[in-house]
């Protein structure tokens, strides 16, 4: 069994209210262009992502005011939501983390399918630390399969 290890960055996720007027912002002030876009239904989420030296850069919009997302919204306003690390071996590194007392949301591995996924793979496992452990960052770790 290959030993779990973060491999990079691959996400740095901003909470925005209208991630369209995020992207163009953007565009005026680093020339960016966020040419991707998805929706995950399941996260009742719209996604806008520019690759930056392999690491995402994502603007993230509620689409359904009962979502995780408006709600980070309404509590802290727009801005970071979360970081993600891609990851090796996920199930054994979620695993050994549990060992020593983290706690994950959900408590197991999510897995997803969207051929517009910019990662090494359409099909990505993931779950998040949760913020109480992880000094206050929530934490998303990402494994491409």
């Amino acid at each position: 069994m290959e030993e779990p290890r973060i491999e990079g960055i691959e996400e740095v996720v901003i909470a925005v209210n209208e991630a369209d007027k995020a992207v163009e912002y953007f565009k005026d002030l680093f020339g960016l262009s966020f040419p991707l876009g998805w929706e995950l239904p399941q996260e009742k989420i719209k996604v806008r992502s520019e690759r930056i030296a392999g690491t995402q850069l994502q603007f993230i919009e509620a689409t359904q005011p009962d979502s995780v997302v408006a709600k980070f919204i309404k509590e802290k306003g727009e801005g970071l939501n979360h970081m993600a690390f891609r990851v090796k071996n996920l199930g054994e590194m979620v695993r050994r983390l549990k060992e020593k007392g983290v706690k994950f949301i959900p408590d197991e591995p999510v897995e997803i399918e969207n051929d517009k996924l910019p990662v090494e793979a359409s099909r990505v496992q993931y779950i998040f630390i949760h913020p109480k452990s992880a000094f206050g960052v929530l934490i998303e770790l990402i494994e491409p399969k």
